[in-house]
């Protein structure tokens, strides 16, 4: 049994040593990206190259496509404060007692349109970006 959780710590400490390169195939779908990259006259190979695929593609009466990103993301916060002292009803709590804690979740949009000409050369863009 001692050897298994050996083996298992092994395992978490060279898995959690490597970290994915950031490509569009990992996400890599920001606000600050979309800001200084994203430009009128790209082509849709270069948009894909920064952003990868879609989420939606439509197809626009005047000719051309109209794209959809969107990301949808929730960040968590905990923390935790302890310290020496006794509780209200007057019992010692130890060394680590007494604490208090403290935790925070925000969720945050990005959606991005991007609209294509007949050519395939982006006309247009905008974004919305909210964080709640």
């Amino acid at each position: 049994m001692k050897h298994v959780g050996l083996v298992l710590l092994f395992s978490f400490s060279i898995f959690s040593c490597t970290s994915p390169a950031a490509t569009a195939v990992n996400n890599d779908f920001t606000l600050g990206k979309v800001q200084s990259q994203l430009t009128n006259g790209m082509n849709s190979s270069q948009v894909v190259a920064l952003f990868g695929s879609p989420n939606l593609v439509t197809s626009r009466k005047e000719g051309g496509e109209t794209w959809t990103y969107d990301k949808i993301s929730r960040e968590a916060e905990a923390s935790q404060v302890s310290g020496l002292g006794a509780g209200a009803s007057g019992r010692f709590f130890g060394i680590f007692g007494g604490g208090r804690s403290k935790s925070s979740v925000s969720n945050k949009n990005l959606t991005l349109i991007v609209v294509f000409d007949e050519n395939g050369t982006v006309v247009d863009h905008k974004y919305q970006s909210v964080k709640y």
